[in-house]
């Protein structure tokens, strides 16, 4: 569905979403399959009585979770309840998608081109064991990693570098320079581990080839050297296999302050290792209420 262009008549309001992607075959609106922008665009028109279209931060793979996507749509100016509209949303969309908060937003504001950076979270459960309870939202490995290794080949992540050898070959045109500004593997215990990375831009799939790479470190069949020696090399046989999307979520996205987006979730003047720290203690908190 077309964006409406923001005018003198209009104003501009921006969610913050959240979605399990197991049943989603991604977020950007295709025909015939159930997405998470034709189910947030049927539930909008349904409340605002009126065609809406919205704008993504960015795209989703089939089976991608998200804590922190954000999106933008237009309406005519007039009275718009902010808290009612979520409310009616989260009665009218699909348990496996809520909307977490609503702002009117400058009519500059653009959830995709406003962006700085995108933080991705990618979780493995390590053990011979699976889980139930965590089986939408960890890659199980019942095959003993080594974890030092793996958090050895992560350094050379940070920074500016072509991550050509972490696209998928079906990737589009744009550029794949990629500047880097965080990247941890952190080892939680009782098996979890969780690949934190931020990027100002990300290649199609980089995430999982990096995790699949990481992975072939901690079976052994890969050096820890091999990550960036495909980062030099630009050549995708170098780095290792796409892992399944269903580890992987978005947590968040990042604007210029101006915006004063979502304040209440703002990290201001906080390292992105401060911010990834508050993010796990806010998920930690959640998990213990439910």
């Amino acid at each position: 569905m077309e964006e409406i262009q923001a005018s003198s008549s209009s104003q501009r309001i921006a969610l913050l979403l959240e979605y399990q992607g197991e049943k989603f075959s991604g977020s950007q609106y295709q025909v015939g399959v159930r997405t998470v922008q034709g189910e947030l665009e049927s539930a909008l028109s349904t409340c605002l009585r009126r065609q809406i279209g919205v704008v993504f931060a960015g795209r989703t793979d089939a089976g991608v979770n998200a804590d922190g996507q954000v999106v933008h749509f237009d309406v005519p100016k007039g009275d718009v309840d902010l808290w009612k509209l979520a409310w009616s949303l989260n009665g009218i969309l699909p348990a496996d998608v809520s909307i977490a908060q609503a702002q009117f937003v400058d009519s500059a504001f653009h959830a995709r081109f406003s962006a700085t950076a995108r933080r991705y979270v990618y979780r493995i459960l390590n053990r011979p064991q699976r889980s139930a309870s965590l089986k939408d939202t960890h890659y199980w490995m019942s095959y003993a990693l080594n974890t030092e290794k793996m958090m050895l080949a992560v350094q050379a992540l940070v920074g500016d570098h072509d991550f050509t050898a972490f696209r998928s070959t079906s990737a589009d045109t744009v550029t794949s320079q990629c500047q880097v500004h965080f990247a941890e593997l952190l080892k939680l215990g009782e098996g979890q581990l969780e690949f934190w990375i931020e990027a100002n831009h990300f290649v199609y799939n980089m995430v999982r080839i990096i995790v699949g790479t990481l992975i072939e470190i901690g079976l052994g069949k890969k050096s820890p050297e091999s990550l960036e020696l495909a980062l030099k090399g630009k050549d995708r046989s170098l780095a290792g296999p796409t892992a399944p999307p269903w580890g992987l979520c978005l947590k968040s996205v990042n604007y210029p302050e101006a915006f004063d987006l979502f304040s209440l979730n703002k990290k201001r003047g906080k390292s992105a290792e401060e911010a990834v720290a508050d993010e796990r203690a806010w998920d930690a908190g959640r998990q213990a209420k439910v």
